[in-house]
């Protein structure tokens, strides 16, 4: 764990609260499930949004209500810790396909009892058999889309089982109003429509769907308030009792009315943001930068006497224990793309505030304490680093916390975050305010809708190339017939079919985002709205188009250094240097390279990414504009597509479809994560992997761009190491990169917790996006992890440096 702050007064507290989560077993909660579809049963006359919007409530009146021991921020979304929340409106069917191999599926997971099998099948099914989303995504995707989703060359589905999440609440603007506050303001929105004139019952009835579920939030505020007071009244213990009396009295306050003290603002954050998955459980709901709306309820306390700097820590670190109870629940082939149970809830700290100026707050420095107190997988913290005008105090505090281990905080750029927003359609004074969100990407609390929703395997991208379309392991002709490569007489040539191959995905890509816009129109999230100030202006739920800002759905782009290598090698092997026929490495590629391992070691010697090469980063530079633009060119229902590199998982599944390529890799193996070098292949060190990233348009990647890298226990070891590492992030902002990622722990370690699991339960591990424990990991993940290059040497002695 953090050693900083473990003798703190409060640690005890927080090692017991953590105790709790990490031993609890990943539980399925069916609890909610069970309440939504008595609700919908009774409201069948009803519109879709009030339907929704009373299912919440009547959720918020009799779901469990629990306060575990030594809490002091309180509130579960489900009924258990650790718990996999059930959707049915959404994605009943995911379940009702593995009831009985859940429990001892290969990725993620979940224990579920036989009673509650049985109240799944005889209470929930029976009602949404062809009711639910995914069943209805199944029924209408295009005969075309199927078979590139079932031969991995695309992926999916992911939103399809689970709700689209990716977005941020205004949580300035909950604070300080309150539900009543927010209740009062449809009211007077309502006041503008008028029932006697045409279209206006639709606006009028979604406004009473919204003030529904804000009533619903009211309720379950009230029931935590009466169960702290009975657990109170039961209490022997004086210091406790009083902690629960405090508890109490928060909830005599909030939701109902605006916050006044810091323990009302972080404990209302959590009461909403927990409740969201209530109402559609989904990845990357994010509670953005928290550093900055819990500031001035900080300082006003502080300046009163109410509260001391290390009572606010602890509370943050109760909060960060409670942000690492549930579980996220999808599919078994969705949990391959992305597994490690992980909410993506993406807490952010830094960057400059809307006048442009630092922003950093001595809540900043308490946000990143609170993960290295707590070492868990979830918050997934966050920081914004602004080269010009962030403190180096304060990235001397990030340094601190990477060198934990815990694999936080992910590090963004704020310049080409704010640039990325702007992409989007966001004015310069706006972005100032934006924040990272789920893995890297970026989003605007309150304002914006877009996520993304495909991923596309560039490795299948150069098997079309070479095999003029046909899919090597299935056979099928997924691809375009781009001509003979052995024809091409230029490596112009070569790069046009591979444009070609990409555009042609593209297309695929748009076409079924296009239908999966239609089908995700069935489900509202009026409760979500309440914290988008334009839905209620306009009447329009966030799913429906009713937030300030609007974007297509992104897609995310896999194995990049394998695309990025392939190419590379054909240039340099077959047109630069004539050292291989095309026919003859079309040969070796059609053997998996057996009986032709001369060309296989031509390949794997050929130049490769990630080491400040002008070969291939004049083609990573190059393949990665034309996908970016022509992706971003896209128009859907919602705006433009965005392109991003943000894999989670994506990359070993994918991998397991691809044959042999020119990079040298073998058929069937992973594929490299995010914009990283492939493990082994980067041997210049840290500063020439970030130059070559940077010859990446990172700006034009409005999804997010995502680079792990892993740095040597040895490295970090003394004072120099967080130093090194702090102008390694310098260089990194000053080049132009995006985002950057660290793991420091033993290569050893990680091999012992493949052997020894429960000697290492609470090991934590960057995984691509996020941090997961190690041994919740699948073991193709691991070992993936395993084999990434550890680097040794921030500036190797034959390097000039970093700039």
């Amino acid at each position: 764990m953090g050693t900083e702050n473990q003798t703190a007064s409060y640690m005890d507290r927080i090692n017991k609260l953590r105790d709790r989560v990490i031993n609890a077993t990943p539980t399925m909660d069916i609890e909610n499930a069970l309440i939504l579809t008595k609700s919908f049963k009774k409201t069948e006359a009803l519109p879709r949004e009030m339907r929704k919007a009373q299912a919440f409530k009547d959720v918020c009146a009799e779901k469990t209500v629990t306060i575990w021991d030594n809490e002091l921020i309180v509130g579960c979304s489900g009924k258990m810790a650790r718990g996999g929340v059930l959707c049915a409106d959404v994605c009943w069917s995911v379940l009702d396909k593995e009831l009985d191999t859940i429990s001892n599926r290969p990725y993620d997971p979940f224990y579920i009892s036989e009673e509650d099998k049985k109240l799944f099948r005889e209470e929930i099914k029976p009602y949404w058999l062809g009711r639910s989303n995914f069943e209805k995504w199944e029924a209408q995707a295009p005969q075309d889309i199927v078979d590139l989703k079932e031969n991995a060359v695309i992926y999916i589905d992911r939103k399809a089982v689970r709700g689209p999440g990716e977005l941020t609440p205004d949580y300035e603007e909950l604070l300080s109003e309150g539900m009543d506050g927010i209740i009062a303001y449809i009211e007077q929105k309502k006041s503008e429509y008028d029932l006697s004139k045409p279209n206006h019952y639709p606006k009028i009835a979604y406004l009473n769907a919204m003030i529904t579920a804000a009533e619903g939030m009211k309720i379950l505020g009230e029931r935590y308030r009466q169960e702290a007071l009975r657990l109170a009244a039961l209490e022997t213990d004086d210091t406790r009792r009083g902690e629960l009396e405090a508890v109490a009295q928060v909830f005599s306050r909030i939701p109902a009315r605006p916050a006044r003290t810091f323990h009302e603002a972080i404990q209302f954050v959590y009461l909403y943001h927990s409740s969201i998955f209530m109402e559609q459980n989904a990845a990357s709901y994010n509670l953005g930068r928290i550093d900055q709306y819990l500031y001035p309820y900080y300082k006003a306390d502080l300046e009163a006497g109410r509260i001391t700097p290390e009572q606010a820590q602890e509370l943050f670190c109760c909060t960060w224990v409670k942000l690492a109870e549930p579980c996220l629940f999808q599919d078994g082939v969705t949990a391959e793309y992305a597994n490690g149970y992980t909410m993506f809830q993406n807490v952010c700290a830094g960057g400059i505030d809307k006048f442009g100026q630092d922003a950093v707050n001595d809540l900043s420095y308490m946000v990143i304490q609170a993960s290295m107190d707590t070492m868990l997988y979830q918050p997934s913290l966050s920081v914004r680093y602004n080269l010009a005008k962030n403190p180096d105090s304060f990235l001397r505090k990030c340094a601190d916390c990477i060198n934990t281990g815990n694999g936080f905080p992910a590090f963004h750029n704020d310049e080409i975050g704010i640039r990325m927003m702007q992409n989007k359609g966001v004015p310069l004074h706006e972005a100032y305010d934006w924040n990272p969100c789920g893995c890297v990407e970026t989003n605007l609390s309150g304002r914006i809708r877009g996520y993304v929703s495909a991923d596309v395997n560039l490795g299948s991208i150069v098997e079309f190339i070479m095999n003029r379309g046909v899919h090597r392991k299935s056979g099928k002709k997924l691809g375009l017939d781009t001509g003979d490569p052995r024809s091409f007489t230029t490596y112009q040539e070569f790069a046009d079919a591979a444009k070609k191959q990409i555009d042609y995905i593209i297309k695929k890509v748009v076409e079924a985002n296009n239908v999966l816009d239609e089908v995700w129109d069935d489900r509202p999230v009026p409760f979500i709205s309440l914290t988008f100030r334009n839905c209620i202006d306009t009447a329009t739920d966030y799913a429906h188009g009713g937030t300030k800002y609007e974007c297509g759905n992104g897609i995310i782009y896999d194995g990049i250094a394998d695309f990025i290598n392939s190419i590379a090698a054909v240039k340099e092997l077959v047109f630069d240097k004539k050292m291989v026929t095309m026919d003859e490495l079309i040969q070796a590629l059609d053997a998996d390279f057996v009986g032709f391992e001369a060309i296989q070691k031509k390949c794997l010697d050929a130049e490769k990414y990630g080491n400040d090469l002008d070969n291939p980063d004049r083609v990573a530079a190059e393949m990665m504009t034309h996908i970016a633009v022509n992706t971003n060119k896209q128009d859907s229902k919602y705006g433009k597509l965005m392109s991003g590199v943000l894999p989670v998982t994506a990359h070993v599944p994918l991998g397991k479809v691809v044959g042999a390529l020119p990079s040298g890799r073998k058929a069937w193996t992973t594929l490299t994560d995010g914009l990283s070098p492939t493990g082994g292949t980067d041997v210049n060190g840290a500063s020439a992997v970030l130059k070559s990233v940077a010859k990446i348009p990172h700006d034009l990647f409005s999804s997010g761009t995502l680079l792990n890298m892993k740095l040597s226990n040895e490295l970090m070891k003394d004072e120099r190491g967080p130093v090194n590492l702090m102008s390694l992030l310098k260089s990194a902002c000053s080049l132009g990169v995006f985002h950057a990622q660290f793991n420091v722990v033993d290569k050893k370690v990680l091999m012992d917790a493949q052997k020894h699991p429960e000697q290492h339960k609470d090991l934590l591990i960057r995984v691509a996006g996020y941090t997961a424990y190690f041994v919740e990991l699948c073991p193709e993940v691991q070992d993936e992890i395993i084999h990434r290059t550890v680097q040794e040497e921030f500036v190797p002695a034959k390097a000039g440096g970093c700039c």
